[in-house]
């Protein structure tokens, strides 16, 4: 028996009002929280999920106090949901600022394209308390029943953070004690669906990573994204953590089949939870091409290495690419990423990679930074 079946139709989605909706209309509902800290407990899952079923857009409306952990961000982005914040200077747009005069503006406005459109509050510094690593990384495995998922989440939190995930769950918190066997159970159960986990670090590891994994018809594709703690910004062991990061994506490549892995820097909080103000952008550290996309779009390793510094990985005879950025004092990472990309294409990367919406966004808005 195939321990990952294929794609079955006909699901039932739910379409019942759901208690945590305080208002719905205009094709969106309104979320209201006074946490400090919003999570994606059982009921905010469903309330989401249930939004999507209906086809109406999640709008989560807080305080300037409340943040998000990384799990919510993610699950409300991909619902196509917004965050509005009310504050002293009106409400605004918790994830990109925007001024906004409605709570429905937050769904049908895009970001601001000058800084008129911005939000005082969301302008205000904010000191950073950890240099954060925002990863990304794609990887294909046969379905078969030795597969074991999780592999990647583990290598990049005890490579990068320094111990492996505390805990997995399918919602906030993430109280299963952390097993990559009972991860592999639990999304052989719900396949052929697609099923996303929670993988968490202790206070001394911070890691706060999403893990999807779906059937397609070349086998099991595992989506990691997310974020990890490195430690304080410009400490000496947070500088050796990012430095890794190559090295690290080489070891990914020489163990698992990895479609494409991206990794970026940026200054944020130690507890990776999203705050409604404006952070630095993210400054890429390295990419990886896996071996199958090296194939499909026809690179030379050599070629890649004298171009762009490209170190081969992985097997000989199947190589994947890493490319470190910032490794050059007088070449900009950003620039380095945008060469790369600018030389195979985009749309050509994308495709080869099988890349998700929320990486390709990533990768385009670190190359026009």
């Amino acid at each position: 028996m195939n321990p990952f079946p294929g794609a079955r139709a006909g699901d039932e989605r739910p379409t019942a009002k759901h208690p945590l909706v305080d208002s719905a209309g205009d094709g969106s509902i309104r979320i209201e929280s006074r946490a400090a800290v919003v999570r994606l407990g059982r009921a905010q899952l469903d309330v989401l999920r249930t939004a999507a079923s209906a086809g109406a857009r999640p709008i989560l409306v807080t305080d300037g106090l409340s943040v998000l952990t990384e799990a919510f961000r993610q699950a409300l982005v991909e619902v196509g949901g917004a965050w509005v914040v009310r504050g002293d200077d009106g409400m605004r747009n918790g994830l990109d600022g925007r001024r906004l005069d409605e709570f429905t503006d937050a769904v049908r406005l895009g970001p601001p394209t000058s800084v008129d459109e911005v939000a005082v509050g969301y302008l205000r510094p904010q000191q950073p308390t950890a240099d954060q690593l925002v990863v990304s990384a794609s990887v294909r495995h046969r379905a078969a029943a030795e597969t074991v998922l999780g592999t990647t989440t583990e290598l990049l939190a005890t490579e990068l953070a320094g111990a492996a995930p505390t805990g997995w769950g399918t919602h906030e918190p993430a109280g299963r004690p952390w097993d990559r066997h009972a991860l592999t159970a639990a999304a052989r159960e719900r396949m052929p669906d697609p099923t996303r986990f929670t993988a968490v670090g202790s206070a001394a590891a911070p890691v706060a990573l999403t893990v999807t994994a779906q059937r397609t018809e070349h086998g099991v594709e595992e989506l990691t994204t997310g974020l990890l703690s490195v430690g304080a910004p410009g400490d000496t062991l947070s500088g050796m953590r990012v430095a890794a990061v190559p090295q690290v994506l080489g070891r990914l490549a020489a163990t698992q089949l990895p479609l494409f892995a991206l990794v970026l820097r940026r200054p944020g909080r130690a507890d990776l939870a999203q705050a409604p103000c404006l952070v630095p952008p993210p400054v890429p550290v390295a990419m990886l091409l896996g071996a199958p996309a090296v194939r499909q779009l026809g690179l030379d390793p050599d070629d890649m290495r004298d171009r762009f510094g490209a170190v081969v990985a992985g097997k000989p005879r199947i190589p994947a690419l890493v490319l470190p950025f910032g490794r050059q004092r007088d070449r900009n990472p950003v620039e380095e990423l945008a060469a790369v990309i600018g030389h195979i294409g985009d749309d050509r990367v994308a495709e080869a990679v099988g890349m998700d919406d929320r990486t390709r966004e990533q990768v385009q808005r670190a190359a026009e930074q």
